[in-house]
């Protein structure tokens, strides 16, 4: 009976001390970790853009490249300039929810306020670069959608985002994003897909980025504009 016991006693240790099974992780939850962490570092990004615009209503496809910049001013607040090189050149900033758009070949500049959808554009433009994980599982419904190989990004291996926005007035813009995150390394999006309720969607694909550039200027995120220049300001 002793000896039972005493063996009893042994194995029980035995299995205490032995080693239990990894749980397999969330990757859900890696990732919204990874945005935590980078969104405290991130202050500026820039980066070559490519955007493909697809308008459902004719079923076509309109393809532009850019040079982006974007720098964050403050939580919750980004400055950003954009630089279209085709099919047609033109340059767009935003800051202070305030966007102005400039035509070099017509010397035009529009200037749009966008103060009441304010809130929900600042937000917008911080999605992936700035933002943290847990803010946006606050204001988006957050699901794994899998794992894919972005062949136009040599190859990398990322985790393939959905979310769905949860404020109805967010809704009137945006039915559903979806974010392709490199599964190593910095957690920065290489493409997004930004869904709206008619059918349209804007596909975005980022290459040679570069997050807190030593070399941008203070002035870099600003349009410098020749004399000559006549403003509108489209809807008022």
């Amino acid at each position: 009976m002793k000896m039972f016991s005493r063996n009893f006693v042994v194995c029980l240790f035995a299995i205490m001390l032995a080693p239990r099974p990894a749980r397999p992780s969330d990757p859900l939850q890696d990732v919204v970790r990874r945005m935590d962490r980078a969104a405290g570092e991130f202050q500026a990004m820039a980066a070559q853009v490519t955007y493909v615009t697809h308008t459902d209503v004719l079923n076509e496809n309109t393809t532009e490249t850019a040079t982006v910049v974007m720098k964050k001013i403050q939580p919750g607040e980004v400055q950003g300039r954009v630089d279209f090189t085709a099919p047609d050149v033109k340059s767009l900033t935003f800051e202070k929810r305030k966007v102005q758009i400039f035509y070099p070949k017509i010397k035009t500049l529009q200037i749009y306020d966008l103060d009441k959808q304010g809130e929900q554009i600042d937000k917008f433009l911080m999605i992936g670069f700035g933002t943290s994980g847990t803010e946006l599982a606050k204001d988006y419904s957050m699901k794994v959608l899998g794992s894919e190989s972005l062949k136009d990004e040599q190859n990398v291996q990322t985790i393939h985002l959905q979310l769905i926005p949860k404020a109805s007035d967010a809704k009137q813009y945006v039915s559903m994003l979806e974010l392709w995150i490199p599964e190593q390394g910095d957690p920065y999006p290489l493409r997004e897909k930004i869904s709206q309720p008619s059918g349209d969607y804007r596909l975005v694909t980022y290459s040679d980025v570069k997050i807190n550039p030593a070399h941008l200027k203070s002035d870099a995120l600003q349009l410098k504009l020749p004399s000559g220049v006549k403003t509108e300001h489209p809807g008022k």
